[in-house]
């Protein structure tokens, strides 16, 4: 019988400081590890809270860092509303240096996917592999619907509107995509999701409620198809089963044949899919 395994390594918290304001990052891992540091870049309008489990057991083997996207989470905003995915890139340039990290392998789901293909772009001497989770390819015509329906801005209200809003957009998200055609032709499949997994990313989500649209704003103007069509790093291209995008995955393949792929059952463990994603770094 063997011996049960270690846990994972503690995830710590930190700040750091940007032109912009304070980057909030989770971060893991022995800094003298062997191998590149591994950059994770969350999905919208979360967190990298939604990453901790996964940045634990890769922090298992290297170093790992987890920034909350300017204008999400517990970072500040970004310095206009209007960025675009290279202003993103570049910030994630400028976490690096404040850091002292010269190269770094990077993990990006969805948004973060988007990031990390264009800072290999503009940076490919800081990039090692990439792994996208959750590629999300748009013809010209879904980017202009989504930028007009995905991420409408939100302040707070005398109502108290924004939580209820809050909660049915994270909830619907999960069951419909996109979430706003609520109909049996957009169901995911999908349940709707545990009280206890839907009121962290509500949490997040309220916490950035006037910018969490920023970052959506950059994606959903970016041409991910060219962008990833046209990029040279080594790839593993992953998507959940249960993800929405996942239908996508094929179409990423046929753009990139010679990336690894990987689509995950709906109910794979985090272990398992940790164990995947460190076996194509190395």
């Amino acid at each position: 019988m063997s011996a049960p395994s270690a846990p994972p390594p503690d995830i710590d918290r930190a700040f750091l400081r940007l032109a912009e304001g304070l980057v909030h990052y989770r971060h893991a891992g022995d800094p003298a590890a062997p191998g590149l540091p591994l950059y994770m870049a969350h999905a919208g309008p979360g967190s990298s809270l939604g990453l901790a489990r996964l940045a634990g057991e890769l922090a298992r083997t290297r170093r790992v860092i987890a920034p909350d996207m300017l204008g999400n989470g517990d970072s500040d905003p970004p310095a206009t509303a209007e960025g675009d995915i290279a202003y993103y890139a570049d910030c994630a340039v400028r976490i690096l240096d404040a850091l002292g990290i010269a190269k770094v392998d990077f993990y990006g789901s969805h948004t973060g996917a988007m990031i990390g293909v264009e800072l290999a772009r503009s940076h490919p001497d800081r990039v090692g592999k990439l792994i996208l989770d959750g590629v999300m390819l748009l013809d010209a015509a879904d980017r202009t619907r989504m930028l007009a329906r995905y991420a409408p801005p939100k302040r707070p209200d005398d109502h108290g509107g924004q939580f209820a809003w809050a909660y049915q957009f994270c909830r619907d998200m999960v069951l419909f995509y996109p979430y706003f055609d609520r109909d049996a032709a957009h169901r995911t499949g999908n349940g709707v999701p545990s009280p206890e997994a839907l009121h962290p990313f509500v949490v997040d989500l309220l916490k950035a409620l006037t910018t969490y649209h920023c970052a959506y704003r950059a994606a959903f103007s970016y041409d991910m198809a060219q962008a990833l069509a046209a990029s040279r790093h080594a790839m593993l291209l992953v998507c959940s089963a249960g993800d929405p995008t996942h239908g996508d995955l094929p179409k990423a393949c046929a753009l990139r044949p010679d990336a690894d792929a990987e689509l995950f059952r709906a109910s794979a463990s985090v272990a398992a899919i940790a164990a995947r994603l460190a076996a194509f770094l190395g």
